[in-house]
């Protein structure tokens, strides 16, 4: 079958070259039946939208009829202008981690089900490939004579031509032992390494109205020397020149008052958190073809950050002699089946490139489930040693020493920023004045860890919530009193010294759990409980935390369109993988345009280049004078793109996509509304129109309105605007380091400044003589600009999303399993884009966190995962009948105003039910555990 690359702009955009190879990114393509079924589609999604609210979700017709396909489940023959042959390629892995490898046999594989072609470190190395995932540690196919440096070590690619002979091969390979030979055993691998990471976090306050004594924003982050893989800190010393030796003299300062101070209570426990299993909905797929005849590679990805992929796959792939006639690679993203972080920057695909450069034909490589066990991203094991001191007489917190070890697993991934995040969020919703926490992340022989929700805060709040339940029980105050003697308040500094944003209204949370009937009546309900129930335990449990949302370096990109028939277009950089994303972006513009959008195009990556963007520096590491020095140039910015994640939508993602249909509204269908009723509605050869003041406009059901004046409805707005060549489409992209980028635009003739760092617009059909770049966007050189500084990188968070559980269990005495017998959310998400999608997320946290505190589970040593063998089989996810489901209430916090924006959400709501769980197996069985999940074997055990 032959192909064309089709080079329109509605499939394929032409992008920047990189090492010779241009990249282009597409939409997923259909064939001609699918076509037909999204036309369908388009027709019922046509009144998605009422009254400016969603309906129903954005994907909600494809979910119901089966037509909302995923990149897993795309073939070679679905794929326009791709032939109709399929290979198939099958991944050999190393079930252990502590021998040399010696080879692998697959010789009694029947001549007609035999790989036409099996990829070794040889080829990389013949092909200069060994270079393919350098950012996650390199190393790709193990070689013979070394010791894996992981369980499910990758050790060679095999490749099919038909899914018969695929399948059968697969079937005598999988759980074959003998498969792989192995020699004599070994020290790991992972011990002859240093440390991922190592963070230190040191503060001492200063007196009242004066700055810190010392903080990491204040006076900068310091970081050990590795001695055999281990951090050596500097030594202590009061010193001005060197921060770090002061900042240890500080810390030292803290474990002495810790060791000595008699009017402290000091708490010192040491908590222990597991691996877990991601369990999205679809394990990571890939589909690749190598068209010779166009000297393009087609890839199709499953990837909650297909712009990272889009830019590193050209780099990849020109690394290598054997790409060197590859001119183009065209990257597909169509949905990716849930992420929960399992789909965030994985070296994954990069193996369904190397299949693809060996291949004869488009080559499918998938995960099942025990593949996607053994080498899918996991959420790291901590274990903490904690010491939270109080004052005996406020009951105020003196002082938190952490000691965090991290399990980072076989490749590096995000551990780092993981261990950052976790160290940083172990403060929780109180005030802490002096700290020292330390989290160190070492790598380990365990399968991969990395961007699992919850991101390290999950590990550490918790284990400062089961410290708060067990503090109160000692020092003989209720719990939720000893929070709110503790809550921080606005104005006060979390661990690393910077100011938190916005209002702290943990206070206000606090109150309404107090009074929530089941923790007023706790100790009456749990004698009658028992009283009625001999066989069962009663207790009742509480937890809150407050969770960072961001990165510290979000890149949003947007635009927003009308067509001359006055449709609304909505395109944004996000994936769109279960939380919605899609349905809120393309609700929340009706605020503006009168209407939610029409079409929502998610994952969009090549036509944002219109704003013709770069960066060069690392935006966490970049210095003051860099950054100064490059901000001079219009086109620069610290981070083009960003990953997909649960909490960055609502409020990153919304920053762009609001702005731009802002723009729209101010720069287009307001001013062509007021010609309009200038020229049709009011005596203006007389006087002076009274309607300039756009903050005053409205938009009705018929349309837009000012002052009484008739309502012009968006259909005739926009054929006005386009008729006159007015903007049409706006394009915007946003930096956030826990503050906006702001710069001077003029649009229009005047100059404005927006919270956005770059815009491009299009203009509609009448324009004349307009120059515009490929994208046919033209790019709005912005006049100034202003960065945050460069050292708020030190704040690590300022951006806070409260929730608080409380939780209702009976445990059975003869098995100790635990009943979820109802639960109680308190959320506060500032403003809620689209409420059904808010509960959603409260429900499915909820379930993610009753899996963490009491069923998931995966051994680290080579009984784990990484062998192989499990599945859903061996491993429990809670189901409904786990999970109290008809006795899960909630509130959600109305906003404080209208210019409340909405906050990241989709990770905080799992987290205060996992030690709400755990203290009230404590109040149930006066036992407290200090590791999760809790079992019921542990819970036997102890009663």
């Amino acid at each position: 079958m032959s192909s064309q690359l089709n080079l329109s702009r509605r499939n394929f955009i032409k992008q920047c070259v990189i090492g010779g190879v241009t990249i282009y990114s597409a939409p997923m393509l259909f064939n001609s039946v699918q076509a037909e079924e999204k036309s369908n589609i388009e027709k019922f999604r046509s009144n998605w939208n009422k009254d400016k609210k969603p309906r129903f979700r954005f994907d909600a017709i494809e979910k119901v009829t089966g037509q909302k396909i995923y990149g897993r489940d795309y073939r070679a023959v679905d794929i326009p202008t791709w032939p109709n042959e399929q290979h198939y390629a099958l991944m050999i892995r190393s079930s252990i981690a502590n021998r040399v490898y010696l080879g692998f046999d697959i010789s009694f594989l029947p001549a007609e089900i035999q790989p036409y072609k099996v990829i070794t470190a040889e080829d990389l190395k013949n092909h200069k490939l060994t270079e393919l995932i350098e950012d996650f540690g390199g190393n790709m196919l193990l070689e013979k004579g070394n010791t894996p440096d992981y369980l499910g070590h990758e050790i060679a690619v095999l490749l099919f031509d038909t899914f018969a002979a695929f399948n059968k091969a697969k079937g005598r390979i999988q759980f074959n032992s003998n498969v792989v030979q192995y020699g004599e055993e070994t020290e790991l691998v992972a011990k002859s390494k240093d440390p991922y990471a190592s963070w230190r976090i040191v503060r001492e306050e200063g007196q009242l109205g004066q700055n810190d004594r010392y903080s990491t924003l204040q006076d900068g982050l310091f970081f050990p020397n590795y001695v055999a893989h281990k951090p050596v800190w500097p030594s202590a010393e009061n010193s001005i020149e060197d921060n770090g030796k002061r900042g240890m003299f500080y810390a030292e300062k803290l474990h002495s008052d810790v060791e000595t101070r008699k009017d402290w209570f000091v708490l010192d426990r040491t908590y222990q958190t597991q691996s877990i299993e991601p369990m999205t909905f679809e394990a990571e797929a890939y589909n690749g073809w190598y068209d010779k005849a166009t000297q393009s590679m087609h890839i199709v990805i499953s990837s909650q950050a297909p712009q990272d992929f889009y830019y590193k796959a050209g780099k990849t792939i020109a690394k290598s002699p054997l790409a060197s006639d590859i001119k183009n690679v065209i990257v597909h993203t169509p949905y990716i089946g849930g992420g929960f972080g399992a789909k965030d920057h994985t070296q994954f695909p990069y193996y369904g490139i190397l299949a693809s450069l060996f291949a004869k034909a488009p080559v499918y490589l998938a995960n099942d489930r025990f593949e996607q066990f053994q080498s899918g991203l996991k959420r790291h094991p901590f274990v903490m040693a904690n010491k939270l001191a109080f004052d005996k007489n406020t009951k105020k917190i003196a002082g938190l020493v952490s000691d965090m070890e991290v399990d980072g697993g076989g490749r590096i991934n995000f551990s780092g920023s993981v261990t950052m995040v976790g160290a940083s969020a172990i403060q929780g919703i109180y005030y802490i004045p002096r700290n020292d926490i330390t989290a160190v992340c070492y790598p380990s022989q365990t399968p991969h860890a990395g961007s699992m929700r919850g991101y390290g805060t999950l590990q550490s709040m918790s284990a400062m919530e089961m410290m708060f339940n067990e503090a109160a029980a000692e020092l003989d105050v209720d719990p939720i009193e000893l929070r709110k003697i503790n809550a921080l308040k606005p104005g006060l500094k979390n661990t690393q010294g910077a100011l938190p944003n916005g209002d702290m209204r943990y206070l206000e949370m606090l109150e309404m759990a107090a009074k929530h009937p089941k923790w007023v009546n706790r100790h009456s309900a749990k004698a009658e409980f028992e009283a009625k129930h001999p066989g069962k335990l009663y207790g009742v449990g509480f937890g809150m935390v407050s969770k960072d949302y961001g990165t510290g370096a979000a890149a949003p990109s947007s635009s927003v369109e009308i067509t001359p028939e006055g449709k609304i277009i909505v395109k944004t950089c996000s994936v769109e993988m279960g939380t919605g994303i899609d349905t809120s972006q393309g609700s929340l513009v009706s605020q503006y345009l009168g209407s939610a959008a029409d079409e929502i195009e998610m994952a969009v990556t090549e036509e944002f280049d219109a704003m013709e963007l770069f960066a060069t520096d690392n935006p966490y590491l970049i210095s003051q004078e860099r950054q100064d020095q490059m901000l001079k140039d219009p086109r620069w910015t610290p981070a083009v793109s960003m990953a997909s994640a649960a909490s960055m939508s609502s409020f990153y993602q919304t920053q762009t996509t609001e702005n731009a249909a802002r723009i729209l509204l101010e720069k287009t269908l307001f001013p062509a509304a007021v010609e309009i009723w200038k020229n049709t509605y009011f005596n203006g050869q007389f006087a002076t129109p009274d309607f300039n003041d756009v903050s005053k406009a409205r938009w009705s059901n018929d349309g837009l309105t000012i002052n009484g004046y008739p309502p012009i409805s968006l259909e005739l707005l926009a054929k006005k605007a386009h008729a006159d060549g007015m903007i049409t489409g706006v394009m915007t992209h946003a930096f956030n380091r826990w503050a906006w980028a702001s710069a001077e635009f003029e649009l229009e003739g005047e100059i404005k400044r927006y919270p956005l760092d770059a815009i491009a617009i299009k203009r509609g059909i009448g324009a004349r003589n307009v120059k515009t770049n490929r994208f046919g966007y033209q790019v709005i050189e912005r006049k100034s600009v202003d960065y945050p500084k460069t050292a708020l990188n030190n704040a690590m968070v300022t951006y806070y999303a409260p929730c608080a559980t409380l939780a209702e269990i009976a445990v059975e005495k003869a098995s100790g399993k635990v009943e979820v017998l109802s639960t109680h959310t308190w959320l506060e998400p500032g403003k809620v884009l689209v409420k059904e999608l808010v509960e959603g997320q409260i429900e499915g946290g909820l379930t993610m966190g009753v899996g963490h505190a009491l069923y998931e589970y995966l051994p680290l040593d080579e009984s784990g995962a990484g062998n192989g063998t499990w599945n859903l089989n061996r491993y429990q996810v809670p189901l409904a009948n786990h999970n109290g489901v008809w006795n899960m209430n909630y509130t959600i916090l109305p906003p404080l105003s209208e210019s409340d924006p909405a906050k990241g959400i989709g990770e905080v709501v799992m987290i205060p039910i996992v030690p709400a769980l755990v203290e009230a197996i404590y109040q149930a069985t006066n036992t407290r555990f200090y590791h999760t999940p809790v079992t019921p074997k542990d819970i036997v055990e102890a009663i």
